[in-house]
This record gives C-alpha cells, sequence and structure tokens, in this order.
C-alpha cells in the first residue's frame, strides 16, 4: 500500500514538473513572437533573400541584411519586411529582364540602402500601401526604376534612380511621394503621373518642402496625365529632353488631361521643350498656402519647334503668380486654341525669338485670353511685344496690372474682352 501511494505521488511530481516545462516553452515561444527577427543573407555564400523571406513568424516583422550581390527576383508579399544592407554595396541584381527584381504585394515594407539592377522593373509595388524606398541606388533596370501601380503607395526618398530603360518613377493609379532624390538619365520620363494617380513631389506628407533634382531624362522631366494630380515644390527640373526619339518634346513638366500645383521653389531651365506645357489640363503657379517660398523660376527652356517658357494648349487654364519666366525661347506665356491665364505679381522678360515675328512676353492665339491681376508684375526686354493676338478672337484684360514695359516690338496689340 504504501508502495503504491509512493509512487502515486512520484508520478504527480512528476506530471507538475512537465507542466511547469510547457508553461515556461510556452512563455518562451511567445517571447520569441513578440520580438523583431533580423537575418542576415550572404549572396557569396549562396543565401538569398527569397528564402529569408520565410523565416520567423510572418505576423511579426523581419529585417534581412543584405551582404553582397545577391542574383535573384524578390517577392515580398508578406508585410512589415524591410531590406537593408549588412555592409556597403549591398546589391540585388535581376538576371531575368521580363521580371521585376523586387516585387511588393505585401503592406509596410522598407527597402533601405542597397542597389537595385536589372530585370524588367527595379522595384514595383502592386497594390501595396506603404512601401517606403529609401537612401536606395536604383539603375540600369530594363523599364521603371521605381513603380507604384495599382492602388499602391509610397514614399521614395533619398534615393538615386538613374539610366533606366524608361521611367525613373512611375506612379499609375496609385500615389506616391517622391522627395530628396536625384532623378537622371532615364530614357523617357523623370516622373510619370498616370491614370489618376497622385504625386508629392518636393514636397513630404507634412508639407515640408524636401526638393529633388530631375535632370537629363530623355523625354519630360515630370509626366501628369490621364486624370492624375501632382504637387510639385523646390525642384531643379533640368535639361530634360536628351533623347529626341523618345517623344514627347522634352518638357520640364508636362501636364495633359491632369492637374498640377507648382506650389514653389522650382527652378525649370534649360529643357528642350518648354519649361511648363499644359495639354486640355490646369495649372496652378506659386501657392500661398504652404509655408515656403511661392516663386517659380522658369528660365533657358524651349526650340525653334517646341517654344514657350509655359504653354497652354487646346482649353488649358493657368493660374500663374510670382513666377519669373526669363530667357525663353519663342515666348515667356503662349496661350493656344481657347485656353486662359489669370497672371500677377510675375516677371516675363528677356525671352527671345526664334523666328521673325515670335518673341512676345505673352501669346494668344486662337480664340485664348489673359486677364492681369494685382499685385501688378512686370512684362519687359521681350523680342516681340508685351502681349501679342494674332486674331480677333483672343483678348486681354486689365494689362495694367501685368506691368507692360519697354519690348522690342511695343507694348500691347490685342483688344480687350
Amino acid at each position: 500500500m504504501k508502495a503504491r501511494h509512493s509512487l502515486a505521488c512520484t508520478i504527480a511530481a512528476l506530471s507538475l514538473v512537465a507542466l511547469h516545462a510547457r508553461a515556461d516553452s510556452d512563455r518562451d515561444r511567445e517571447r520569441d513572437r513578440d520580438r523583431d527577427r533580423t537575418t542576415t543573407v550572404d549572396c557569396a555564400a549562396g543565401d538569398t533573400v527569397a528564402r529569408a523571406l520565410r523565416h520567423g513568424d510572418e505576423r511579426k516583422s523581419l529585417t534581412i541584411l543584405i551582404n553582397g550581390s545577391c542574383s535573384e527576383h524578390v517577392v515580398i508579399n508578406r508585410s512589415d519586411i524591410k531590406l537593408a544592407p549588412a555592409a556597403p554595396g549591398a546589391t540585388i541584381s535581376g538576371p531575368d529582364p521580363a521580371v521585376d527584381v523586387i516585387r511588393v504585394t505585401g503592406t509596410r515594407v522598407t527597402i533601405d540602402g542597397i542597389t537595385v539592377t536589372g530585370g524588367r522593373n527595379g522595384i514595383t509595388a502592386d497594390g501595396a500601401a506603404g512601401l517606403i524606398v529609401q537612401n536606395a541606388f536604383v539603375r540600369g533596370t530594363g523599364r521603371n526604376g521605381i513603380s507604384y501601380a495599382h492602388g499602391a503607395s509610397g514614399i521614395v526618398d533619398g534615393c538615386t534612380v538613374v539610366n533606366n530603360a524608361r521611367d525613373g518613377v512611375s506612379i499609375d493609379s496609385a500615389s506616391g511621394t517622391v522627395i530628396n532624390s536625384q532623378i537622371s538619365q532615364n530614357a523617357r520620363m523623370g516622373i510619370g503621373v498616370f491614370s489618376s494617380g497622385s504625386a508629392r513631389i518636393g514636397i513630404d506628407n507634412f508639407n515640408v518642402a524636401a526638393g529633388n533634382t530631375i535632370s537629363a531624362n530623355g523625354a519630360n522631366g515630370i509626366h501628369i496625365v490621364f486624370g492624375a494630380a501632382a504637387r510639385i515644390a523646390a525642384s531643379a527640373i533640368t535639361g530634360n529632353g536628351t533623347n529626341p526619339s523618345a517623344g514627347f518634346n522634352g518638357n520640364g513638366i508636362n501636364i495633359t488631361s491632369a492637374s498640377a500645383d507648382l506650389i514653389g521653389d522650382n527652378t525649370i531651365s534649360g529643357n528642350v521643350g518648354a519649361g511648363v506645357n499644359v495639354n486640355s489640363g490646369s495649372a496652378n503657379l506659386g501657392d500661398t498656402n504652404f509655408d515656403m517660398s511661392t516663386v517659380n523660376t522658369i528660365t533657358g527652356n524651349g526650340n525653334p519647334n517646341s517654344t514657350g517658357g509655359i504653354s497652354g494648349f487646346l482649353g488649358s487654364a493657368l493660374n500663374i503668380r510670382d513666377a519669373v519666366i526669363s530667357n525663353n525661347v519663342g515666348f515667356g506665356v503662349i496661350l493656344t486654341l481657347r485656353s486662359s491665364a489669370q497672371i500677377r505679381n510675375s516677371t516675363i522678360q528677356n525671352n527671345t525669338a526664334t523666328v521673325p515675328g515670335s518673341g512676345d512676353g505673352i501669346r494668344l492665339q486662337l480664340g485664348s485670353a489673359v486677364l492681369g491681376a494685382m499685385p501688378s508684375g512686370s512684362v519687359s526686354g521681350n523680342a516681340g511685344f508685351g502681349v501679342n493676338c494674332t486674331d480677333p478672337e483672343s483678348s486681354a484684360a486689365n494689362t495694367a496690372a501685368l506691368g507692360i514695359g519697354i519690348n522690342t516690338r511695343g507694348g500691347v496689340a490685342c483688344t480687350g474682352f
């Protein structure tokens, strides 16, 4: 009897120990799940980012540190992932030109400080919310450097996006913020905003200026089309239109069936086409609702076939405040086919003639109109008229507020409304 009692006590004690051990193990696992995971990929040793993405609890965040150069295509379909370098020079290179190097469908993904090259698009957010690409170098891809598509959203911050075979940054039916970045020498657009997409360019999500350099791209510096909208600030948009075969005239900013708010502190210069070209769209230059400069400087743009500092075509509407529009080829401002502009406190000067009869500060043609508004500006030193209407359907009103000075061919050659 005593032996059976002793055995029962021993079994009970062992069961209690096992119960406590299981509880301790459960608590350890719970603590492990609570911790953010970090893993390192050594590309030279044959490790891959794709394999690392299978590590850890998918409910928790995972940081993947990359050492060396990995040749692979990566799909990130889980959330709270960060890719970062374990050492300088971390690279992901896509070997297949038909496949994106990094394709993101998960939310809250960050790609920080790595180089991405090769493949089709360098980095694509496909419906992914909150993709942050920062301090990255995206170059030499077969199509776009960075793409946001299908309702995706995110931020490009402090990146260098160069020498891609199509656009530097594409925001297509998506929303994106592009700040503190250099976007240059891409074969087509520097930044493209397409199909009802929305963009902040040079202004962060807290309305603080954070300018970009957008230069030497093959076609337009910034291209906003098909119901898209953009706010643009504090950026240098220069020397675009380096590849005539890319088309689109090489404008600094092109707006077609879309709208743009050029808040201020932009320098738009030396572009092969117009500094700002608006086709069946709307543009506001100089927005006083932000705590930054409202001055946009548009200088030295255009060529004999694509003239003007600012061009409005086919029913476009422009509001121009505090702009400096100077030394552009052909015209300072040209409005064509029922386009209109209100201009206040702007300097339009020293715009040059390409052929006899050009060089006006403001040219209106085919039923277009301009309205001067206070505070007054200055229109002077232009190679043509200060304001010139080329047909009786075009007209100018309140020209005194434009501040017409001495121009080579005269002041105002227009009727009133």
